[in-house]
C-alpha cells in the first residue's frame, strides 16, 4: 500500500482558489509527490507518498486520486511529470520522431503497451525520449486541465542542473527519488553523463556514484557532490557519503519558491524535482 511521507495543505486551498492555482505532480513506480502554487506564488500544498516498491503503480495512483482532495480539484494549470525508468537521450542527428519504439527494443520487454513521447533539449543538442505504460498515461488524461502539460521528470531535472552548473572542469549532481537515483555529470557545463539506477541498500547507492567518479578519473576528495531529492542527513546513505566525499552540497530550490514554516519538517532539497517543473 502507499505510505504518506509528508502532507501539508493550506486551509485556503479549496475548489474556488484551486481554479486560480497551479499544480505540479511527479509520479513514478516508487511514489508520487505534488506541490500547489497559489496565483501569487505561495506554496499551498506539499505532499508525498511512497509506493514501497510495489509493481502496481497504476493501482496506487488511482487509489490516491480517489482519496486525496488535491488530486481531485480542478486547477487553472497542471503539470504532470513521469519519473519512470524508461528514458534515454538521443543525439539530434540520430533522432527520428516516427521511430520512437525503436529506441527501447533492448530496454523494454516485448508485448507491453506503451505510450512514447519525446522532448527537445537544444542546450544539449539532443532529444529526451521516454515510454510510459499506456494505462498510466491514461490516468493523466483524466486529471488534466485545458492548460495541462505532461512530460518526463528527466527533462526538467537536466535543465535545472544545467542552470546550476558553472564552468568548473567537472560537476556531479545526484538526485534521489525513493529507491532510485539519477547521476548527471557536466564538464564545463557540457553534459557528459546521465544515467539512472535502482538500489536497495546504501552501499549500492555509494557504488553507483563512485562508478561515475571512476569513469571520469575524478577524486571524490576534490570534486563536490551536489545532492537533491528524497535524502535527509539523518540517513544511512548520507552518513556513508560523508565518509567518501569531502564536500557535499544540496541543490537549492528556485529563488521564487518560499516554503511555508509549517512545511519545513523536510529539507528544501527534498522537493527539488517537483519544483523543477516550474
Amino acid at each position: 500500500m502507499d505510505k504518506s511521507v509528508f502532507s501539508f495543505v493550506d486551509k485556503r486551498l479549496n475548489a474556488e482558489s484551486a481554479a486560480r492555482s497551479r499544480r505540479l505532480i511527479v509520479a513514478g513506480a516508487d511514489g508520487l509527490s505534488l506541490a500547489v502554487l497559489s496565483e501569487t506564488g505561495e506554496v499551498w500544498a506539499l505532499q508525498a507518498w511512497n509506493f514501497q516498491g510495489s509493481e502496481n503503480t497504476e493501482q496506487h495512483i488511482r487509489m490516491l486520486m480517489g482519496q486525496e482532495a488535491t488530486l481531485q480539484l480542478s486547477f487553472e494549470q497542471s503539470k504532470w511529470a513521469w519519473a519512470e525508468p524508461q528514458v534515454t537521450l538521443t543525439p539530434r542527428r540520430l533522432f527520428h520522431a516516427d521511430h520512437l519504439p525503436d529506441y527501447f527494443k533492448i530496454l523494454l520487454p516485448p508485448g507491453g503497451s506503451y505510450h512514447y513521447a519525446y522532448e527537445s533539449l537544444p542546450v544539449f543538442d539532443c532529444y529526451l525520449v521516454y515510454a510510459v505504460e499506456t494505462s498510466l498515461q491514461g490516468l493523466t488524461e483524466q486529471h488534466r486541465s485545458k492548460e495541462a502539460l505532461t512530460q518526463h521528470l528527466s527533462y526538467s531535472l537536466l535543465q535545472s542542473f544545467h542552470h546550476l552548473a558553472d564552468h568548473s572542469e567537472h560537476q556531479i549532481f545526484v538526485h534521489f527519488r525513493f529507491q532510485s537515483l539519477q547521476i548527471t555529470v557536466f564538464e564545463r557545463r557540457n553534459l557528459v553523463l546521465f544515467n539512472s539506477f535502482h538500489f536497495q541498500h546504501a552501499n549500492d547507492a555509494l557504488y553507483f556514484i563512485l562508478l561515475a567518479f571512476e569513469q571520469f578519473k575524478l577524486n571524490p576528495l576534490d570534486i563536490p557532490l551536489v545532492l537533491s531529492g528524497n535524502l535527509v542527513e539523518d540517513s544511512e546513505i548520507f552518513r556513508l557519503l560523508k565518509r567518501y566525499f569531502r564536500t557535499i552540497r544540496f541543490a537549492p530550490l528556485p529563488s521564487s519558491v518560499q516554503l511555508p514554516q509549517s512545511a519545513v519538517e523536510l529539507p528544501s532539497h527534498y522537493w527539488f524535482d517537483v519544483f523543477s517543473l516550474i
